[in-house]
């Protein structure tokens, strides 16, 4: 399978073939040997050339390995090239930014019309005595703001609705 994956600001080709006892990824043509160590949950560890990696999954955009925090997005090669190809065909129409976990909404940058960045910050959520910035998946327009600051959520609460 190919697989193109945005991290941050740069985009990697990753071609990756099973093997026994774990994958060969090639990575924008460089050879990895990954195998999976342990699975739990939203907590994964890979290693990768006989070196480990803690992956926690925080949404469906966002990871943390060994303790850094990455905006990731990951897509099929060949459903890229199907969007490219049609771009208005697989635009989303409203996309609903839930809380991943129950916290305390802190504070709110945005408010219903606003236009939005991918990557734009929209408010922060504190969870666990840590704050998380929540940042805009897409770009778009806020079509509804839900929460209120100093507000309660739950996990999969919707805090806002991008358009």
């Amino acid at each position: 399978m190919s697989y193109i994956v945005n991290v941050e600001e740069r985009e990697y080709k990753i071609d990756l073939t099973k093997e026994a006892g774990g994958y060969v990824a090639l990575i924008d043509g460089k050879k990895m040997n990954v195998e999976v160590a342990r699975e739990d949950g939203d907590e994964i560890i890979i290693v990768v050339n006989n070196r480990p990696y803690v992956i926690l999954l925080e949404s469906d955009v966002r990871i943390r390995v060994n303790g850094d925090v990455y905006e990731v997005n990951v897509m099929d090669e060949q459903i890229q090239k199907l969007i490219k190809a049609s771009p208005e065909k697989f635009q989303k129409k409203d996309l609903a930014l839930k809380a991943v976990m129950p916290g305390l909404v802190i504070d709110i940058m945005v408010k219903e019309g606003d236009p939005v960045k991918t990557g734009d910050a929209l408010l922060v959520l504190e969870a666990m005595k840590m704050q998380n910035e929540l940042k805009a998946p897409q770009d778009g327009t806020v079509k509804r703001v839900i929460v209120e600051k100093g507000k309660t959520v739950n996990t999969g609460d919707t805090l806002l609705v991008i358009e």
